[in-house]
């Protein structure tokens, strides 16, 4: 039996007075009872009432909600040039700045290395001076040990912002992967789960793994 389309109106009363109708109802005979179970199939007829009721409407927000949908995501894609571009520009920079880090630290710790063997060296002469010779060469074969120096980045911390590496993963030769790593292709899902785990310390042949690194946005206030 088909269901009657009904307005919003007749909807509600027809609710109301079903509804109404049960709650009244006191079963204790014959009659009563099959009263009770036509009021009872009447519930269902109004159940497929209201589903075909709403339907439209729903399929109406279904198509407004797309809509909505294909926009914001057609807006947010807009962003992706500019952002990629900022992000690439920060990483760079602060690569460059990591690097330019490490060569200062190393020419520092260069720099008191000769120092200290210079010290060490006037520690062993002054020593064959006053006639230790044996001290003079135990000062000489002690192995040079000094701090490493640190030297701070010149890249701002920037409150939201964090530098993360993450690591991907490319073939290099698909023969040489080991089976537990392939479907009928690569098991793209069993590898990167590899790949996170593991990172740098990832073994699997015929795949090489690399980092790669980006700005993300993170909770919480940064220091600095």
């Amino acid at each position: 039996m088909e269901t009657a389309l009904i307005d919003t109106k007749q909807l509600e009363i027809e609710v109301s007075n079903i509804s109404q109708q049960a709650m009244s109802m006191i079963v204790t005979d014959i009659v009563s009872y099959q009263e009770a179970g036509r009021v009872l199939l009447a519930f269902d007829r109004m159940k497929k009432n209201i589903v075909v009721y709403f339907k439209p409407l729903k399929d109406a927000a279904d198509k407004a909600h797309k809509a909505i949908c294909d926009r914001e995501k057609e807006e947010l894609a807009k962003l992706s040039p500019g952002l990629n571009y900022l992000n690439k520009a920060m990483t760079v920079y602060n690569l460059a700045e990591a690097t330019k880090r490490r060569e200062e630290e190393e020419r520092l710790r260069q720099i008191a290395v000769k120092a200290e063997e210079e010290e060490r060296l006037q520690a062993a002469i002054q020593a064959e001076k006053e006639g230790e010779p044996e001290v003079a060469e135990a000062i000489l074969s002690e192995s040079v040990y000094v701090p490493p120096p640190i030297v701070e980045t010149q890249a701002p911390k920037i409150s939201g912002l964090t530098m993360q590496t993450i690591w991907r993963w490319r073939v290099t030769n698909f023969n040489l992967i080991p089976k537990e790593y392939l479907k009928s292709i690569v098991d793209d899902d069993k590898v990167d789960g590899a790949v996170k785990s593991l990172e740098s310390k990832t073994k699997i042949t015929g795949i090489e793994v690399y980092p790669e690194q980006s700005m993300r946005k993170v909770r919480g206030r940064a220091s600095g």
